[in-house]
């Protein structure tokens, strides 16, 4: 069973009046383990199907499966549930909370869950540790860099154990090598644990370049999808990158 599938997804949303198809018609299994890049020109599409993995929107037609859920199934509450407890989160612009320090942001998650905050200090520190900066737990936002936030969100991403990390554009607001840092951090978080899979959307042809497969999405359509040098060549070929 594959961890992530869509079945035909139809997307479709108003611009003033006038329709507009995000996604026509995509098809795409994620399996257990991989790193998958989505990568695509401005307006491709890719945030669009990132927020349908992650059940932010719904889609017109077709069907999303989280493990074989079927999302179009899920009342409000268990579509949140769901959200919280089996996907993980970052952004480009990491959504940190500016008066809290890296661990307690780490286990924000875990307090809507009815925990205490003292009470996860041990598991958000040793998160911390895992993406490389534990020696900054007790640092807030403003104190960082920005490669040092984006890891304080990716070890908040994980608190809950997700099965699956959705990433959006999770490097673009970082230099080459702080980029490349974190490339590896989240191919590694799909390849050190077989249960979980990593996708990703960019821009960034460096970032497809270091998944395990890219796929391509061209004005709402998946174009390319397999071994991520093929994917890139294909995209450098067809003059649309940016």
């Amino acid at each position: 069973m594959a961890r992530l599938q869509l079945d035909s997804v139809v997307h479709d949303y108003y611009r003033g009046h006038q329709p507009v198809r995000a996604l026509d018609g995509v098809s795409l299994s994620i399996e257990e383990g991989q790193c998958v890049s989505v990568l695509g020109p401005s307006g491709s599409g890719k945030s669009t199907l990132l927020h349908l993995m992650g059940a932010l929107d719904a889609p017109s037609s077709g069907r999303v499966l989280l493990d074989g859920t079927e999302l179009g199934t899920l009342n409000d509450d268990q579509l949140s549930d769901l959200r919280r407890k089996r996907v993980g989160f970052i952004f480009q612009f990491f959504n940190l909370l500016p008066a809290l320090t890296a661990w307690e942001n780490v286990a924000v998650p875990r307090l809507l869950d009815g925990e205490k905050l003292g009470d996860v200090r041990e598991e958000a520190v040793a998160l911390l540790e895992k993406v490389g900066i534990g020696k900054r737990a007790d640092h807030r936002p403003g104190e960082m860099s920005g490669g040092q936030m984006q890891r304080v969100a990716i070890a908040r991403s994980l608190i809950m154990d997700p099965t699956i990390l959705l990433a959006d554009e999770p490097t673009g607001n970082l230099d080459t090598r702080t980029g490349d840092e974190l490339l590896d951090l989240l191919a590694g978080l799909a390849h050190d644990d077989a249960r979980r899979s990593v996708v990703m959307v960019t821009h960034s042809m460096d970032a497809a370049l270091r998944s395990d497969r890219s796929v391509l999405l061209t004005d709402g359509d998946i174009v390319s999808d397999g071994v991520p040098e093929d994917v890139v060549a294909k995209f450098i070929g067809d003059g649309r990158a940016r």
